[in-house]
């Protein structure tokens, strides 16, 4: 399950660090209280890759954060189980975040670059509205549609079609 939490930063607590079967690891957890009619307070933890991002922040900030909610059995005592609150995105709060890399998220360390794909305009194709955003017509690039005068279309003629009768309208609906 993915989250959007936004709240104020009020503690950063010390990184952990280990060795696994996959290689070295960190973890630093935060502590978040969310700006609601009953604040709530919030453990976060930021694994290798999102500690220097979460290191930009001081506690007092407003911060925006994508987590991954996840739960596991514990091995040791069947019937046990924790949650696990992971962010994979930290932005300070009220920020447009910026184009993304794949899988809706940027990749550490490169800037994010714009990509062709999904959600994104082919060029002279209208861009589509998300996530609160207003539908806006694009001509490529970003660019605003420029208003063009009406062309009249190429028709080839063939022996099994019908000619063109001086410019009325067809009844295709493309």
């Amino acid at each position: 399950m993915e989250l959007r939490i936004e709240g104020k930063l009020l503690q950063k607590l010390p990184v952990e660090s280990g060795t696994s079967a996959r290689g070295e690891w960190k973890r630093q957890n935060f502590i978040i209280e969310t700006q609601e009619q009953y604040p709530r307070k919030i453990c976060i933890a930021a694994w290798t890759n999102s500690i220097p991002i979460l290191d930009t922040f001081q506690p007092g900030d407003m911060l925006s954060v994508g987590v991954n909610i996840e739960s596991r059995e514990s091995t040791v005592k069947p019937g046990q189980w924790f949650t696990d609150v992971r962010a994979w995105r930290i932005d300070r709060a009220g920020q447009q975040p910026p184009m993304q890399g794949g899988y809706g998220q940027p990749m550490y360390g490169q800037p994010a670059m714009p990509q062709q794909g999904y959600g994104q305009p082919m060029y002279g194709q209208p861009m589509q509205g998300g996530y609160g955003q207003p539908a806006m017509p694009s001509q490529g690039y970003g660019q605003p549609m420029q208003p063009q005068a009406p062309t009249q279309g190429y028709m080839p003629q063939s022996d099994n079609m019908p000619a063109n009768d001086g410019g009325a309208p067809d009844d295709l609906p493309f």
